[in-house]
Order: C-alpha cells, then structure tokens, then sequence
C-alpha cells in the first residue's frame, strides 16, 4: 500500500487530508471564483482565490479558542475554480446566480458556502443565488472602503461599484468601514431604508456599533461579503483600490464574532477584491486565516445539520 505520508496535502483549502474534504463530509465549501472583467484601477483580483489557497497551507489547524484542530471536526470541501463568461459582466453574474443556486439546492449541499473573488460585482450574482435556491428573508453584512452603491458604472449595473446596490435589490445591507463614496451614492443611501451605513471614522471611534449590529442580525439568516478593501492598507495592501483609514484584524474579527454568535444562520459569505502582490505574502495569509476563521466561528459550536 502506497506510503501517504511521502506525499504533499492535496490541493486544498488549508490543505486538509482527504478524509476530511468530501462533499458527504465537508459542512464548508470552498467556492474558488477568478472573475476579474470590471477592475477600474488596480488589476489582479482574478488571482486573488489561487494567492488565497496557496497561502491556506500555511494557516494553523490548531486554534486556541477551541484548543483543537475545528477544521478537521468541520470538514472543509473545495470546488474547481468556477468557469468564466466573458461575454459581459451581467452574463457572469447571472453564471454566479446559477451555480450558487445549484450547489445550495444539491445534494450533498454545504452548511456554508465561501466564495473567493474576484472582483466585488461577483456578489450581485451570489445574493441572488441565494434566493434563487429559496434564501429569501435574510440580511447582508458588507465590509468595503466603497459604498458599491452605484446604479451603474462605466456603462454595466453588474461593475465592482455597483456590487452592493445589485444586493441591495434581493436584501437589506449593514455596512461597515465605509469611507469613499460618490454623490449619487450618498442620495440613494439617504433615501433608502434599506441601507444602514457605518463610516469608517465611526467604526475607528469606538465598539459601540458592534451593538447594533448584533440587533440587526440576531436571530437572521445572514450573508456575509468581505471586500478587502475595507481594512486598512496597512495591513492590506493588496488590493485594486486601496483607502487610508480602514478596519484593523481585530475589527474585522469582532464583526466576524458578532455575526457567528447571533445569526440564526450563515450559509453564505465571500471574501473577494484580493489582488496579489509579487513578493508580498502577508495579505494572501490574511485573507486565508481570515477564511479559516469565518468557518471555524460560523460552524464549529454548532450542532451540524447532517446529524
């Protein structure tokens, strides 16, 4: 019988063993989306799912929160890269309403579905998606530099910038980090209750968002999207339009922590807007710890519904 333990971890995120990464198993999908087709400033976010993978082998099984290996008990399975459609950035984000849809209504189906981006306009198609597989009452949690509440840019509805507008068409959104918007994204913010914004300034200030936000999400099924973008470039670089002034890790931690420990659910989240720095490892780890850490919070002290 062939010696195993000569070989490298399988290909994976995290890079788990075998065992712990089928489909019948695994309570977390990886969904790997390199979609990069609306970019207006700084390029390379179609690398960003692969930078994401590679740097998960590196992430520590072991947590000290836990004080166990949470990921081999959750099971993580990891999707081929999904196919591209480059006739028009509306083609590939009904293509991600179409998949998302299709493996939330498969069988075996994950608990929870991360999407790596690729640029933020693959959201637009994941919430749909959601809905599309019968996830019709719930809330969106977006972290972003960017408001993303464009009715169009550069000729599409379905850019980057238009990313949390198209979401907020099929849900609710409580934004966090903000601190760059334009004019008309500020008069639809302002008219709409549907979008409830916390600026950058106010998040940098002091904790006490993290109650409202707590309220908004209690006892929802939520989605959570995490542009990159929305931490400080100190810490993340790496990204196609980089703002001063952002989210640190513990930030994005305790919203992390917030919505795990509240929500009814979470069966979808995506970390997108990545775009790899050559000779930069530290933002690819924080994205892959990032990842780790949303599924070890989201499903690990939670009774697992195959069951």
């Amino acid at each position: 019988m062939t010696d195993l333990s000569r070989f490298q971890s399988p290909w994976n995120f995290l890079g788990l063993p075998a065992e712990a990464t089928t489909p019948e198993r695994a309570r977390a999908w990886v969904l790997p989306i390199p979609y990069e087709g609306t970019t207006s400033y700084g390029a390379g976010t179609r690398e960003g799912p692969a930078a994401i993978i590679a740097a998960s082998r590196q992430v520590e099984w072991f947590d000290r929160e836990f004080n166990t290996e949470p990921a081999l008990a959750i099971g993580i399975h990891t999707l081929p890269p999904l196919g591209l459609d480059h006739r028009s950035p509306e083609a590939m984000v009904n293509a991600i309403d179409e998949a998302v849809a299709g493996i939330l209504t498969g069988s075996p189906a994950p608990e929870l579905l991360v999407a790596l981006g690729g640029e933020h306009s693959i959201s637009g198609g994941i919430a749909r998606g959601m809905v599309r597989a019968g996830i019709r009452d719930f809330v969106t949690v977006h972290v972003d530099a960017h408001a993303d509440l464009r009715e169009e840019y550069e000729g599409s509805r379905y850019s980057h910038a238009c990313a949390a507008r198209r979401i907020a068409e099929v849900s609710p959104l409580f934004q966090i980090g903000i601190r760059n918007l334009s004019a008309g994204e500020e008069h639809f913010r302002r008219s709409t209750d549907r979008v409830h914004t916390v600026f950058a300034e106010e998040a940098l200030a002091d904790r006490g968002w993290l109650n409202d936000l707590a309220a908004y999400v209690r006892g929802r099924t939520v989605y959570l999207t995490v542009d990159l973008d929305g931490l400080d470039p100190s810490i993340m670089p790496a990204v196609g339009t980089p703002e001063p002034g952002g989210l640190s890790w513990a930030d994005i931690m305790a919203v992390v922590r917030v919505v795990c420990r509240e929500a009814a659910s979470l069966p979808v989240c995506d970390v997108v807007e990545l775009a790899p720095l050559p000779g930069m490892k530290g933002p690819d780890f924080l994205a892959a710890k990032l990842v780790h850490n949303i599924i070890v919070q989201a499903l690990y002290q939670r009774p697992s519904r195959q069951h």
